[in-house]
């Protein structure tokens, strides 16, 4: 790590992180920069490897839900889904509406 360049940082630690800290590397014949870089690099190194595991989560839902909209399609023959969603919503919006005011109407 001795050649590379290094950037100095002013860190502010409670007192009981800093006693550890300073255990911690009296222990290990280290200074406590060193323990403290070493202890950030796991972390970044762990945050990295969350953030794979998220992405190939994420991927693989999107590839179930891409084989799922293909096999529709097949059952379909070949013909995709033709939908308005947007008349949908407002068709339901309707209906959701209409059995709220007959319910209302009900009750006078």
């Amino acid at each position: 790590m001795m050649g590379k360049r290094m950037h100095r940082t002013q860190l502010l630690l409670e007192p009981e992180q800093h006693r550890a800290l300073a255990e911690i590397a009296r222990q290990e014949g280290r200074s406590i920069s060193d323990v403290v870089r070493e202890m950030v690099q796991r972390q970044i190194e762990q945050r990295r490897e969350t953030a794979r595991a998220d992405l190939e989560r994420r991927l693989a839902a999107l590839e179930r839900i891409r084989r799922h909209r293909d096999e529709a399609i097949e059952r379909r023959g070949g013909r995709p889904v033709d939908l308005d969603v947007i008349a949908l919503i407002g068709q339901a919006r309707e209906e959701r509406d209409g059995r709220a005011l007959n319910g209302f109407d009900d009750r006078r």
